[in-house]
């Protein structure tokens, strides 16, 4: 699969940042966040890409970028604001000699399509890969340092820079809010250790795999869920989704039953959005890390958990995340999120989840169609026992990322229940 680099060029904000706006502090919670780049891939099919206007493109673009002016800036200081110079983000355009279909059946090619090593500490806040393919298809990646936004950030500039490209009136297009710094000051006290913070050497045994829950699967897993319980309601699929993968992990990952006295207990941290559990709620457009973890754990008993526990358990954790909790972290309460640690803890068997579910993503038009497919670059973002969950382009269904040890990995697959709800690509 050979690439060839067409252009590479600065793209600045058309209108200069005004003076007053040109240091950006960050929050405390973007303070925690490492500087790493989290590349999010959208693929436009021949059919609907019939010619790429790539000046338009690019002047939009740069339109964007005067209402999102920190993202053309430099990171200062170890971390704790932006220097919004206009210094510009770097724009790539690259022409792909293959098909689109060779990079949606295998994980292995998709790095080839982004214009950093995403793992890299970086004082630029954002890059662009515009990738063309022989077919006449498309893929626009936006790479973006996990130190200035999340997933709401970068959705709402893809879709801001989208809807300037398709000529949308001046006076209609989303403007972000850049509250996440008085709402949440550098002088918080709350630690979140652990997601994506890491300085580690990666373990050479990690395995990735992509999971794809059909909607009739979720549909049927959702089901069964239901009709094991009867004191919670009718779960939701990411609730069934999350709670199967977690099982499935754990049993993998578990050690032989002679060797587990005392039973040890497994974490799930689930990345929460704070933005509508805030009072009042913030919008969308708010800028910035505006997520915190929920902590599930479960013991990892011999005979196995059972589906309806653990979706209880997710439920339990992500309901704890009210506005009364967001209220004392603002207030700078201390948070310890390993106190609750036992002593039988097994470090191996914890796990992050990020959900990308919900967001619009596939709503994202330029001009030239919605996208066949959303993903990111998972063998780079994704550390040891990280999931993240992706809505499916059709339906209803569930896109799953998964890193796990090798050893660990082939347990997993094998999982009767993965076997049965999931359809495994490599």
């Amino acid at each position: 699969m050979e690439v060839d680099f067409i252009s590479k060029e600065t793209i600045k904000p058309s209108i200069q940042t005004p003076q007053h706006l040109k240091t950006f502090k960050l929050s405390s919670l973007d303070q925690f966040r490492p500087s790493h780049y989290i590349p999010l891939i959208l693929f436009y099919t021949p059919d609907s890409v019939d010619q790429i206007d790539k000046d338009h493109l690019k002047k939009s673009f740069s339109e964007t970028l005067t209402r999102f002016y920190p993202l053309a800036g430099r990171i200062k200081d170890k971390n704790t604001w932006v220097d919004c110079t206009d210094e510009g983000v770097d724009y790539i355009e690259a022409r792909i000699h293959g098909k689109i279909s060779d990079f949606t059946m295998t994980s292995n090619l998709l790095h080839k399509l982004v214009p950093v090593h995403t793992n890299s500490p970086t004082e630029v806040p954002a890059i662009v890969q515009v990738n063309l393919f022989d077919c006449g298809g498309a893929a626009i990646t936006v790479c973006i340092s996990h130190k200035i936004g999340d997933t709401s950030t970068y959705t709402t500039f893809i879709d801001g820079w989208a809807a300037t490209a398709r000529g949308v009136a001046a006076d209609k297009l989303v403007c972000p809010t850049f509250d996440s710094q008085t709402l949440f000051p550098v002088d918080m006290a709350t630690d979140f250790t652990g997601y994506g913070s890491s300085d580690e050497e990666e373990n050479e045994n990690l395995v990735t795999k992509r999971l794809v829950f059909h909607e009739s699967k979720v549909t049927a897993l959702r089901q069964r869920i239901a009709e094991t319980q009867t004191t919670l309601k009718y779960p939701t699929r990411v609730e069934a989704v999350s709670a199967l993968i977690w099982k499935s992990a754990m049993e993998a990952g578990s050690l032989p039953p002679n060797d587990q006295k005392p039973e040890p207990v497994s974490w799930l941290r689930i990345i929460m959005n704070l933005r509508k559990k805030m009072d009042p709620p913030l919008g969308d457009s708010s800028f910035g890390n505006i997520f915190t973890p929920a902590t599930a754990k479960s013991t990892i008993t011999c005979g196995g958990v059972e589906l309806e526990e653990l979706v209880g358990r997710v439920r339990s954790a992500v309901k704890k995340i009210d506005c009364g909790y967001i209220k004392k972290m603002q207030d700078g309460e201390d948070f310890d999120f390993d106190s609750d640690f036992e002593d039988d803890h097994d470090e191996d068997n914890d796990y992050w989840l990020m959900s990308w579910c919900n967001f619009p993503l596939y709503e994202i038009d330029f001009g030239f169609g919605k996208p066949n497919w959303i993903t990111t670059d998972a063998m780079e973002v994704l550390d040891g026992n990280d999931i993240y969950l992706m809505d499916t382009r059709i339906g209803k269904g569930v896109e799953a990322w998964i890193k796990l040890e090798e050893k660990n990995m082939a347990k997993f697959l094998n999982n009767l229940d993965i076997l049965e709800f999931a359809s495994i690509f490599d």
